[in-house]
């Protein structure tokens, strides 16, 4: 359903699904065919067929990873697409994570198609990584921020805070044997959940710094053009507007932590109303209402449109 909020409306691009959404697979049945052109273009450009990937059984996929980037890209530009075509408005975008290829090609500053390539040729140098540097992330909830980064001092070996999603919501990142010792800790300390996310890299931690200069030279192949609608990242909303800095946001945001709470609380500060995430899940519709129950938020995800 597309919103006429009469105040301020950003849209929300959310980073890389855990698992493909059942109800896209429930609602199709195991048919081979999604009815958006995206999905043939990613085929013919990268090989990548949606429709197998929903339908088997992920436990068992490989390149896993790589794969729930690209869907979590497609899913999202298809759910931008219908709204953008149902007549939805926004003032500005935002994204989170992973949901700056989308939210860079939903903003103009690269193709759907670059985006797409974009998106498999991080997923791969992230991939191989993963195999030469392995390391891991996870979720905690319950604990404060002193008390989730007195853990990773505790811990005092690659551990890092990576996503502060809100107030008492975060991700921690490193090496294998460090997250788990960090939601040992966090459980101990009275957090609700603490649990692994599918990663094999430690993303937004000082441990990625090496893949820095491979990424460089990848985005070298791609033109990169100034935003058409305000683009603010998830670096406390800062905006991105110079293509030469968002390259370098491209690069630096694999080391550092991702700030979703404060480029919410940013963008309230703003005159933003309304948040529309836009994209295969509800993740960031729950984010905003932990962090302001009072601000609109609507999620316009895949479900709705396919």
């Amino acid at each position: 359903m597309v919103r006429r909020n009469k105040g301020r409306v950003a849209l929300c691009f959310p980073g890389q699904l855990q698992r493909v959404p059942k109800e896209i697979s429930e609602k199709h049945g195991g048919e081979d065919i999604l009815p958006h052109p995206f999905f043939q273009k990613s085929r013919e450009k990268i090989g990548f067929h949606l429709p197998s990937f929903c339908f088997q059984c992920e436990e068992e996929n490989h390149s896993l990873n790589l794969k729930l980037q690209v869907a979590s890209y497609l899913l999202s530009m298809v759910s931008f697409d219908r709204y953008q075509r149902e007549g939805g408005r926004w003032d500005l975008i935002t994204e989170h994570s992973m949901g700056i290829y989308a939210a860079l090609a939903a903003a103009g500053a690269m193709t759907f198609e670059d985006g797409l390539e974009l998106v498999k040729g991080i997923g791969l140098l992230l991939e191989e990584m993963g195999g030469e540097r392995p390391g891991e992330m996870a979720t905690v909830i319950g604990l404060g921020r002193e008390e989730m980064e007195e853990i990773c001092k505790d811990v005092d070996d690659d551990l890092y805070v990576a996503n502060l999603n809100g107030s008492r919501h975060f991700v921690i990142s490193g090496k294998a044997t460090s997250v788990d010792r960090g939601m040992e800790l966090a459980l101990k300390k009275g957090a609700i959940s603490a649990q692994r996310l599918t990663f094999k890299t430690p993303l937004h931690s000082p441990l990625m710094v090496p893949i820095k200069r491979k990424v460089r030279q990848l985005l070298k192949g791609f033109r990169i053009s100034v935003p058409h609608t305000r683009l603010v990242s998830h670096w406390e909303g800062r905006p991105l507007s110079d293509p030469d800095k968002i390259r370098e946001f491209l690069v630096e945001e694999l080391c550092r932590p991702v700030d979703w709470e404060g480029s919410v609380r940013s963008l309230l500060a703003q005159g933003v109303t309304c948040f529309v995430e836009v994209g295969p899940s509800d993740t960031l519709t729950k984010l905003i209402r932990w962090i302001d129950r009072d601000v609109e938020v609507v999620s316009y995800g895949a479900k709705d449109v396919l």
